[in-house]
């Protein structure tokens, strides 16, 4: 792993793999670049790729002040920069990593070859507002315990338990969470609505749905796949929220099955 000193923050990434194009991994809300270590078992070594701890994740800065998604969006641009990437990268992002993902392809177009989208969430309607809010502010008081069962009984629910070693891992790492932090990533997601925009992105994506998503249900991102320009849609059915913890060999599969496609081929018709 590796840190790298941006202008007032430091973020935490690794740089893995060899090869002429990069692969951007984006995490989810409560998640860190650990969240694909089982992914990054499946994808081998015929592509770059880096992933990193967003601000206020991980063991990346923790600013007490708020921030937006935008300032996710400038840390990213700022990260290749200082890395030389200098081409255009393949971006994938999990859900609240999705909106990340395509705020940076819709700001920087010309940085963006593709977009691979999972359990996308890409807007936030106002009873989620009211549950985000409510879930910073109880964490901030009373730390992440108070906010974890409820938070993993939607996100990870019981019958995707079944590698009780990888919940365990994920729960530990929710736990070790910064509660300031996550609920700053919380409120800053709260302001999130990409919908309007989503006709603008002009990049060949894949919209990656969990049969057993409980927060990004499976209609809603068939839905979301309808609306962009050039998407490809999937269900993976063994999989919830966080797909790259859930089921990452068949995450990998179709994310490098839809890499290795030319960026000159028809992409295919959603399939519900």
């Amino acid at each position: 792993m590796n840190w790298i000193h941006l202008d007032g923050l430091t973020l935490r990434y690794e740089m893995r793999g060899k090869g002429a194009q990069t692969l951007v991994l984006l995490h989810e809300l409560g998640g860190s670049l650990e969240s694909f270590d089982a992914l990054m078992a499946e994808l081998g070594d015929g592509r770059r790729v880096l992933r990193h701890d967003l601000r206020g994740a991980g063991l990346s800065e923790k600013p007490r002040s708020s921030f937006s998604f935008d300032d996710h969006v400038g840390d990213l641009e700022r990260l290749l920069t200082a890395l030389g990437i200098d081409g255009a990268v393949d971006i994938a992002g999990v859900a609240a990593g999705a909106a990340v993902a395509v705020s940076f392809a819709l700001a920087h177009p010309d940085r963006v070859s593709s977009l691979a989208l999972c359990a996308p969430a890409l807007s936030v309607d106002a009873d989620r507002v009211h549950y985000l809010t409510r879930r910073s502010e109880l964490c901030i008081r009373s730390g992440m315990r108070a906010v974890a069962a409820e938070t993993l009984d939607r996100s990870y629910p019981p019958a995707l338990r079944r590698d009780r070693d990888a919940y365990l891992a994920y729960l530990g790492r929710f736990l070790g969470n910064d509660p300031v932090g996550y609920a700053h990533n919380n409120l800053a997601f709260a302001k999130v609505d990409l919908l309007g925009r989503l006709r603008d992105i002009s990049h060949r994506c894949l919209l990656l749905a969990g049969a057993h998503d409980l927060l990004r249900p499976e209609p809603q991102v068939a839905t979301l796949a309808r609306m962009i320009p050039h998407a490809d849609y999937a269900r993976i059915d063994e999989a919830g929220h966080l797909m790259q913890v859930q089921a990452p060999a068949e995450m990998a599969r179709r994310l490098l099955a839809f890499l290795a496609r030319p960026a000159a081929q028809p992409v295919l018709p959603c399939v519900s």
